[in-house]
């Protein structure tokens, strides 16, 4: 039986057998028939995806890409003829470069058929063919029968040629405990990210140039030290803490690192640098008399201090009892705000008036946050017994002695007692005001008494109210007399010497808050601890002084009635004087001892001008832009406006007459100065003349030499100090 089948396949030969007969006589036959099949089947286009690869790369044409079926043909005849080359790349069949013709879909289905990028900026390519099993004409691809030549797309992915940027680059300082028992600091994404638009974050490198000389870089999650390289993903997650060394005196440290993507493209080497604060006590040593009434003892912070701080005190009463023989003050907690570097924690001796034994206790500093403990933790206090003849005047000393961390013993000074200056060698006259008009005058050792009334050609009246004003003390230096006048507001005020000569005396005023209490029997230690620049407890024996020490205060003298010592502010700290520590030099009548004494104080650090509260950053220099942040982020505050002459001289007296940046800037209009605070543009001080055209990039002002301004690029070149401001 033929079937349809049958004959598609091949060719097959069909015989018919038959039997003729005539009635009489039969003969069989047989009638053969062969038949031939046809091909009338068109080849299909199955698939033509299409080839995806990189810029320069080679790519093979799979049948799972390109595939040309046919039933009645096989697949070493299905042929794909050419009818246009690719323009920026080339076919290559088993290896060789395909010049004309085409290629079957066998070397299709046996991978010998591949496309070449040549490189260059293209993203798209193709070639044209038209498939045929050599005998029909036409082929099918989408359900139709095509006749004219179709596309092989190939897409082109170019290649990542830009490296990584950084996106933020800060100095981490937050110093942390960790539950190893080491101190360390956590990098993570808000002081260091990198980005990049052809880069996942866990494909961007960091690459560790030179590590850190001082501690080592460690992976949280797996303990592992890191010493090649780390990744963006590892700052995401908060896994990369440096680890500091604590048996180097050190408080800062440096990473050199690049910056790279997969591929190979990597930025400018940069420096990550690390910063943090040592605390502890200025000396491990005291010596107190048991009448010295409140002990203050010295804690000092080291190394970067631009952020807070704190650290616990603890006492180890050893032989002394606390409660019987001193008291602690309630708060155990010492804080160091932004910029301080010295904190006072005062404990009150207690004075029994027994003949005893010396006693000691120790006072040790744990538990910091933010900061290092240094090697000064722990400090001894001996308490000597006052009836031993330990505590006899003649080992009184200074606080330029203790601070200076030699033994020593404090010892408050009576009121007929010597002063600790050298005799005859102060050319410093100090005349005061009791509370019972006595006056007393003390001329190195010397110490008498005169009458009111010599005083009388100084004192002042209040213009408007008639009021009049004696002065509180009186300095003479040579020729010059410095009156000094205690009160709560600032008046003007006018001699009332001569009624004949209403001449306006320029006087500076102290403001000192009126004290009507009496002092208690027994000294306690203050509720909270005090600092350096703070005022030291209100004692009998103890310095009350009127203003906290600072630059503005610079060379003011204050007189202690109670310790009968003369204290001089340094700019940062109320230091006891005598004509040794002067050097030679005496006091300048003309230094402006206070002018404002109203309005809101300034922080820690900072110092008041023109209503305005400055800081001077030499810790962090940089270029104008990350000085601009800097202020705004850090210190909430902006670069400094300058507002006088007289202001830009103060500004380049702090800045230690080196260079630094200010607020003014023309970069939101070339030509148009403006500060970056938005005060209007009132003194300006162009070493050369206001500039006509600036120079692309040169938008921001440096101070320079002799305080003179001159244009700088914003965001490249040597990095400056500068100085941040806030107004009160």
């Amino acid at each position: 039986m033929v079937t349809h089948e049958s004959m598609l396949k091949a060719t097959l030969p069909l015989f018919a057998r038959f039997i003729i007969s005539n009635g009489l006589q039969t003969k069989p036959g047989v009638f053969e028939i062969t038949l031939e099949t046809g091909d009338r089947a068109l080849p299909t286009v199955t698939r033509n995806k299409g080839l995806r690869l990189a810029e320069g790369a080679t790519g093979l044409l799979t049948a799972d890409l390109l595939q040309l079926t046919d039933p009645d043909t096989p697949v070493e005849k299905l042929t794909f003829l050419l009818a246009q080359f690719p323009q920026h790349g080339q076919l290559y069949v088993r290896g060789t470069m395909l010049l004309q013709h085409g290629f079957t879909q066998q070397d299709v289905d046996s991978r010998n058929v591949a496309y070449r990028h040549l490189g260059g900026d293209s993203q798209l390519d193709r070639f044209t063919f038209v498939a045929t099993d050599r005998t029909n004409q036409g082929f099918v691809m989408d359900g139709r029968v095509w006749q004219e030549p179709v596309s092989f797309t190939i897409k082109v992915d170019q290649l990542d040629k830009t490296a990584p940027h950084i996106t933020y680059l800060h100095s981490p300082s937050q110093v942390g405990l960790l539950k190893n028992g080491c101190y360390g600091i956590y990098i993570t994404s808000r002081m260091l990210k990198a980005s990049d638009p052809d880069t996942n974050d866990d494909q961007i490198i960091f690459k560790i140039l030179q590590g850190p000389q001082h501690g080592h870089l460690e992976n949280t999650t797996t303990g592992e030290f890191i010493r090649e390289k780390f990744i963006q993903k590892d700052l995401n997650s908060k896994t990369i803490v440096y680890i500091i060394n604590p048996s180097l005196e050190v408080n800062s440290d440096v990473i050199e690192f690049q910056i790279m993507d997969p591929t190979g493209n990597s930025a400018t080497p940069q420096i990550l640098k690390l910063k943090w604060s040592h605390v502890e006590w200025s000396q491990t040593e005291y010596q107190v008399c048991e009448d010295v009434g409140v002990l203050p003892l010295e804690i000092t912070r080291r190394g970067y201090s631009m952020d807070s701080a704190f650290v616990s005190v603890k006492v180890n009463q050893v032989s002394a009892t606390v409660g019987k023989d001193f008291t602690l003050t309630p708060s155990k907690l010492i804080q160091f705000d932004p910029g301080m570097s010295t904190k006072m924690w005062n404990i009150a001796i207690t004075y029994d008036g027994l003949e005893e034994d010396d006693e000691v206790f120790e006072v040790i500093l744990n538990s910091p946050v933010n900061a290092v403990l240094g090697t000064k933790t722990k400090a001894a206090v001996k308490i000597l017994d006052s009836k031993g003849g330990q505590c006899h005047p003649s080992y009184a000393f200074n606080t330029d002695q203790h601070s200076a961390g030699g033994k020593g013993i404090w010892h408050p000074l009576s009121p007929g007692s010597s002063s600790p200056t050298t005799s005859g060698s102060s050319p410093l006259e100090r005349r005061l005001l009791p509370s019972s008009k006595q006056l007393a005058v003390i001329r190195g050792h010397s110490l008498w008494s005169f009458n009111p009334t010599d005083l009388s050609p100084v004192k002042l009246q209040t213009q408007g109210n008639g009021k009049t004003v004696y002065p509180s003390s009186v300095y003479r230096n040579g020729t010059d007399i410095i009156y000094n006048y205690h009160g709560m507001i600032s008046l003007k005020l006018e001699d009332d010497s001569s009624p004949a000569q209403k001449k306006k005396a320029q006087v500076p005023i102290i403001s000192q808050p009126l004290k009507t209490s009496k002092v208690a029997e027994l000294p306690q230690a203050d509720k909270v601890e005090s600092t350096m620049d703070s005022h030291f407890p209100r004692q009998d024996r103890l310095p009350s002084f009127p203003r906290d020490c600072t630059l503005e205060l610079k060379g003011l003298f204050h007189f202690e009635e109670s310790l009968q010592k003369l204290y001089k502010c340094n700019g940062r700290a109320w230091k006891a004087w005598s004509p040794k520590t002067l050097g030679g030099h005496r006091p300048s009548s003309r230094h402006p001892l206070l002018a404002e004494v109203e309005g809101k104080p300034c922080p820690a650090g900072w110092h008041r001008h023109s209503g305005y509260c400055h800081s001077l950053v030499t810790e962090q220099k940089g270029t104008w832009s990350t000085a601009a942040e800097a202020c705004r982020e850090h210190h909430q505050g902006s670069l400094v406006t300058v507002l006088s002459r007289q202001h830009m001289r103060w500004l380049w007296d702090i800045s230690g007459r080196k260079p630094f940046w200010i607020g003014l800037n023309d970069q939101v209009r070339a030509g148009h100065w403006e500060w970056i605070g938005g005060e209007p543009v009132n003194f300006t001080n162009w070493k050369r003349g206001p500039p006509r055209h600036s120079k692309p990039g040169k938008n921001c002002v440096l101070v320079q030499r002799q305080g003179k301004w001159q244009t700088q690029n914003c965001r490249k070149g040597k990095a400056h100090n500068y100085v941040c401001s806030r107004k009160l």
